[in-house]
């Protein structure tokens, strides 16, 4: 089988893998009600997080489905690439806004201002016709590998260190798995690497909370 089309149906499995993990989430959060703000506070809004962060990479890969199956042009192709890229800024910053909220840095009722920063950023440089791979450096630089920091350097978020050890392997897949794109590197065989990078870090951090969600 090609290698983009396979790299392509593992994209798949892991947008399935990722809405599966969220709808588990919403599950727990809204339906189930297994979890609430006012028992379990930080770790309802940690759930709500993830929810919000595979949801997102969800789309990003679908979209890297479309543009290997759908018959696009070039142009549309590259758009749709811009897109992705410029979506990888929002999961992580999600992110970091979560880690500020759990380290009091920011009020849980000022924290939707906070949200509106990276909308204003990336609606900047997605009108700035710089290459896709400069684009790539500015959100890594300002959202994947910040939220990284956090999780390696931060000491008072409660959180055990197995747990964090399995958070901070998972982000570090997540992101390199996503960064590493082929389309980017005009290496075909990260069609595969990259999505199965990409397959290990979710994995290893639904893992992280998979025991507290089933108890």
């Amino acid at each position: 089988m090609d290698i983009v089309l396979t790299g392509a149906l593992l994209f798949l499995v892991n947008v399935v893998l990722s809405v599966s993990i969220a709808l588990i989430i919403i599950n727990m959060l809204y339906i189930s009600k297994k979890f609430s703000k006012e028992k379990d506070f930080h770790f309802y809004n940690d759930l709500f997080s993830w929810e919000i962060f595979f949801f997102i990479i969800a789309v990003e890969n679908l979209m890297k489905i479309l543009s290997v199956f759908l018959p696009i042009d070039s142009v549309t192709h590259d758009f749709l690439l811009r897109i992705r890229i410029l979506l990888l800024f929002f999961p992580f910053w999600n992110k970091i806004i979560h880690l500020e909220k759990v380290m009091n840095k920011i009020t849980y009722e000022r924290h939707h201002f906070a949200g509106i920063i990276p909308l204003i950023i990336v609606l900047i440089v997605s009108f700035t016709g710089l290459p896709n791979i400069i684009l790539i450096c500015i959100l890594t630089s300002t959202s994947f590998i910040p939220y990284l920091l956090f999780l390696i350097l931060l000491k008072n978020t409660g959180t055990p260190k197995l747990k964090s050890l399995k958070v901070i392997s998972g982000v570090i897949f997540i992101g390199l798995g996503s960064i590493l794109k082929p389309e980017m590197f005009s290496i075909d065989i990260l069609n595969i690497t990259s999505t199965i990078i990409l397959l290990i870090g979710t994995a290893l951090i639904f893992d992280s909370f998979r025991n507290q969600i089933s108890h």
